[in-house]
């Protein structure tokens, strides 16, 4: 957690002395900001006439159950690895442990399940106009677009906050509940953005390494011997900067190396993927920029191609991805045509629309995961150990 305090105020040191303004932007809003993201819906109309507290706790304790006994054997795995590399006593016990306690757990949610076996859920249709906001109402999964219209009134501007996104996925990397940093700056094109985005993660690793000894020094003895090392790599080099077409090929060009995965164009970039970019080709941050637009959000700046958007991810080793950033769309028949051909509803997105209707400037940002760059500065292997109540997939239990 003091790691995890360090890079919290280390990223509003950085953007404070950038003369970035700290803004707020909502956690409850109408609108999908990437288009077409998983959301958590919120309303109000669950509490009126039926019981709804007795919903579905078959299904419930269902998924809980299908999601721990996946966790069961990554647990496993990490006791049998500990056993076989002859790791230190204290790191094997506390494995052992956990896997105990999980696999208790499970137990208890399949008596749970027989219990209520007889609880079923009915589907409702919601008439949202009769909720307490009127319309259909989301937990937000990015403060972008909001952020957009502050840029274009306010100049450079980021926040700092709670996003969410309700993906049903295991991946240790992500979680339902997030924080994460929001970045917005106008009249700036992807080149700025990223650039922003360097100097950004070289001066929280910077902050990191030079006054955080003594966390470090306990890392390095009861967790990762190369974190230190990892640190100093993305303080001292270059990143790599390479298009998606040509981390495709590269990969392509493997010898001997088959993926799980896709490589083809058109297929977003796996865990798999990047992590080899990272740690066996390049052996230093990458950043991966013109996306193919049918993996991107609408807002993004359509290139002369027509077939790419003004995107950027940036990779660490260990981690992968940790930024994702973009110039927004700044064009406004471009950007409208964009929305009818994915079929996304105008009404729902008129204010934003309207920051271009009469003429924009360029804007160009990002979004920072706060919890993989903790993992990055620490070596820890799960999100989920680095967050104190952490929500992910079947997991929400305090």
């Amino acid at each position: 957690m003091r790691i995890h305090n360090a890079l919290t105020w280390a990223t509003h040191g950085f953007f404070q002395d950038q003369g970035f303004l700290h803004v707020q932007v909502p956690i409850l809003t109408s609108t999908d900001s990437e288009g077409f993201s998983e959301k958590f819906v919120v309303t109000t109309l669950l509490n009126k006439g039926k019981n709804y507290d007795q919903i579905s706790s078959t299904e419930n304790a269902g998924v809980s159950v299908e999601a721990i006994r996946a966790s069961i054997k990554e647990k496993s795995k990490k006791v049998e690895e500990l056993n076989r590399t002859n790791s230190n006593k204290e790191a094997l016990f506390a494995a052992q442990q956990d896997l105990k306690k999980t696999q208790e757990l499970v137990s208890q949610l399949e008596s749970r399940q027989k219990a209520n076996s007889g609880v079923t859920i009915e589907t409702r249709k919601f008439d949202f106009s009769k909720d307490f906001f009127a319309r259909q109402t989301y937990l937000t999964v990015s403060g972008r677009l909001h952020l957009e219209s502050q840029a274009c009134g306010l100049g450079n501007v980021y926040s700092f906050g709670p996003r969410f996104q309700a993906v049903k996925s295991e991946s240790k990397k992500s979680l339902a509940e997030t924080w994460m940093v929001d970045v917005e700056m106008a009249f700036t094109e992807i080149e700025d953005a990223m650039e922003c985005a360097n100097d950004f993660l070289k001066f929280v690793c910077k902050r990191i390494s030079e006054g955080y000894m003594e966390d470090l020094q306990f890392i390095l003895k009861r967790i990762d011997k190369k974190v230190m090392e990892r640190l100093q790599l993305t303080l001292s080099s270059s990143f790599e900067r390479i298009s998606y077409a040509e981390a495709i090929e590269v990969l392509r060009q493997v010898p001997g190396k088959r993926f799980q995965g896709k490589i083809e164009f058109g297929v977003s970039l796996t865990e798999e993927h990047e992590s080899y970019l990272v740690d066996e080709i390049y052996k230093k941050p990458v950043i991966i920029y013109n996306h193919p637009k049918g993996l991107r959000p609408f807002y993004v700046h359509l290139n002369d191609d027509g077939m790419t958007v003004a995107t950027f991810d940036v990779v660490l080793p260990k981690v992968g991805t940790v930024i994702r950033g973009s110039q927004s769309e700044e064009r406004f028949n471009v950007l409208s045509s964009r929305m009818e051909v994915l079929g996304l509803q105008k009404q729902q997105y008129e204010w934003y629309l309207d920051l271009r209707r009469h003429g924009s400037v360029k804007t160009s940002g990002f979004s920072l995961m706060l919890e993989p760059l903790v993992l990055y500065a620490t070596g820890l292997n799960d999100v989920k150990d680095v967050v104190p109540f952490p929500r992910s997939f079947g997991r929400a239990n305090n």
